[in-house]
């Protein structure tokens, strides 16, 4: 799968990647990383701010959101991510309190199932610490992710964090609970190729 990377600076290409997890609740038993890969990280923004304003999801967690309102943000979200060169991704991990080892295995499937030549790569990652960040980053060098910074940014701050967030926690939710609604929206968008699962 391949996304069509915007440029910066001198001809470079840059590929954002804006990441949050769920299931760190449930002890181990589950828990999904989930990602946004884009190319135009500022009109997906927009658009993003935009959806929150319309659903009446606002800036809440996905789990703080009222259902009726989240599940009309996260259908139109994960429609329109396309439009702005972009792809939502998800890995679903079990048996594991491995949080960050399990983080760092997401963002690196993510990595290696678009093809990034001659890209300069950013991922962000919500509420990340400076210290983690390091770490992150010179774990995801040695699983072959070429990267060239790897930052937190909190979810209240970044609206394409607030996306992951969407996106981490329907997954849970799917998974839990064998929503019929969630089905639909996570099977429609995997058939028009926006919505991948690791």
């Amino acid at each position: 799968m391949k996304i069509n990377l915007k440029k910066t600076g001198a001809g470079t290409k840059r590929t954002e990647f804006y990441f949050d997890e769920s299931g760190q609740d449930t002890g181990g038993e589950l828990f999904i990383v989930a990602g946004v890969a884009v190319k135009d990280s500022d009109a997906l923004r927009e658009r993003c701010i935009s959806l929150e304003s319309t659903s009446g999801k606002g800036r809440a967690k996905w789990a703080e959101a009222k259902r009726t309102k989240r599940l009309a943000y996260l259908r139109t979200a994960v429609s329109d991510v396309s439009s702005f060169g972009g792809t939502v991704f998800y890995s679903v991990f079990r048996k594991t309190t491995d949080y960050d080892g399990a983080t760092v295995e997401g963002i690196a499937q993510a990595y290696h199932k678009l093809s990034i030549p001659d890209s300069s790569v950013f991922v962000y990652v919500d509420a990340l610490g400076n210290k983690k960040g390091h770490n992150y980053k010179t774990r995801l060098r040695k699983l072959g992710c070429s990267v060239k910074k790897v930052r937190g940014k909190k979810g209240e701050n970044e609206p394409l964090i607030r996306l992951a967030d969407a996106v981490a926690g329907a997954a849970a939710e799917l998974l839990k609970y064998d929503s019929e609604d969630l089905g639909e929206i996570f099977s429609q968008a995997k058939q028009r190729g926006t919505l991948v699962e690791l």
